[in-house]
């Protein structure tokens, strides 16, 4: 959509709309929030959250949401345009001015060039906005896909740590009731020279026993704190 061609409606509710500019064009067309999301094929709650300014528009909202209202991007950004002392001071002047003359042509020519160098000054602070945004959604869809990684490497590798565990717990009971303690690294390495074909280990050869001797301490340390509990239990019992 061309800025220069905007309905006057439109831009009345850009220019003296107050709030988020989103809300205000979506009201301005009679969309709900609801439609407007499928239109933009956005979640309701973001579109939400958007409106009430907690989330910040980013690159890919920001267009989804302009085509789906059929307004240029930079018309949804301009909320962030900063007018500084020396902008304010211009406008003063101009309108000043404007008080002891006739020419409207001339006025309109000068707050144009204004707004135009604003926009100017901003339009680098907006880059650097859209950069970091895609950052920040780029860094979220790595953490994203790291948690979808580990729960596959979990799902993989949980029935050999229960099977690895179950016979472990055997073995430690074994040497309890035979008065003799059953070291992490004593069991690694028994395992290895007993384990089952029908339970590979998924580890990689070169890793295989250090990370079983991982698993045996992890484990030792939950079968010791079992062994306090049943006998903190018992002791009340007795009691």
């Amino acid at each position: 959509m061309s800025n220069g061609n905007l309905p006057f409606e439109t831009a009345k509710y850009l220019i003296l709309g107050e709030g988020n500019k989103v809300k205000n064009l979506r009201t301005l067309k009679r969309l709900t929030l609801s439609e407007l999301a499928q239109s933009a094929a956005i979640p309701e709650e973001r579109l939400k959250s958007i409106e009430c300014q907690k989330t910040e528009l980013i690159d890919i909202d920001l267009c989804q949401i302009a085509n789906a209202l059929n307004v240029d991007t930079e018309l949804l950004l301009d909320s962030s345009i900063c007018m500084d002392n020396q902008d304010m001071y211009w406008l003063r002047s101009i309108l000043q001015n404007h008080k002891t003359e006739t020419n409207f042509s001339r006025l309109q020519t000068q707050i144009t060039n204004l707004i135009h160098i604003i926009l100017y000054k901003n339009r680098e602070q907006w880059s650097e906005m859209r950069k970091d945004s895609i950052v920040a959604l780029c860094k979220c869809e790595r953490k994203d896909c790291a948690r979808k990684a580990r729960k596959s490497r979990d799902e993989k590798y949980a029935p050999f740590r229960e099977h690895f565990k179950q016979t472990q717990y055997e073995k430690f009971m074994q040497y309890q009731q035979e008065g003799k303690i059953l070291s992490a690294n004593f069991f690694a390495k028994w395992y290895l020279t007993h384990k089952s074909e029908e339970m590979p280990i998924p580890y990689a050869k070169q890793n295989i026993a250090n990370k079983l001797a991982q698993l045996a301490q992890k484990n030792n340390r939950e079968f010791k704190e079992l062994l306090c509990v049943k006998a903190d239990t018992s002791i009340v019992t007795d009691n």
